[in-house]
């Protein structure tokens, strides 16, 4: 399909409104004819159970895939005001949960986004979320 049919279809499911175009050299990968091969979108996602081998550190991960995790944040951050209000972290929660069919509650959605809110101020910034990444990194040794 060409890029502009993509953008369309993940855009159509996603409703984030974002730049997919400019997000597909991130996301899909193009055919030797131009076109984005759909399928290519899906084949890095990995959904696997917990894993037995020895991780990097999460501080090498985070350095290695800083640029993904700032897309994730700006995917966050639908007003592109560089912050995640609370209402924008709840509105991504209930559509992760919805897609992988997991029921959370309003309260509980509020008390995590509280909880990486570390200066509350009533938003999570760039670094309070990479932080979030760093403390569940400690917790899960």
């Amino acid at each position: 399909i060409s890029s502009s049919e993509w953008a369309l279809a993940v855009e159509s499911v996603l409703h984030l409104n974002l730049p997919w175009r400019t997000l597909r050299p991130r996301l899909a990968k193009i055919n030797a004819n131009g076109s984005v091969d759909y399928l290519s979108t899906f084949r890095d996602l990995q959904f696997n159970q917990p894993m037995n081998k020895v991780q990097p550190s999460l501080i090498e991960a985070m350095y290695r895939h800083r640029a993904d995790l700032e897309i994730i944040f700006a995917m966050i951050d639908t007003d592109h005001t560089g912050l995640i209000s609370m209402d924008e972290f709840r509105q991504t929660w209930k559509l992760f949960c919805y897609h992988r069919n997991i029921r959370v509650d309003d309260t509980s959605m509020d008390d995590l986004a509280r909880s990486i809110d570390f200066n509350n101020d009533g938003f999570i910034d760039f670094n309070e979320f990479l932080e979030a990444f760093r403390l569940v990194q400690i917790d899960n040794n």
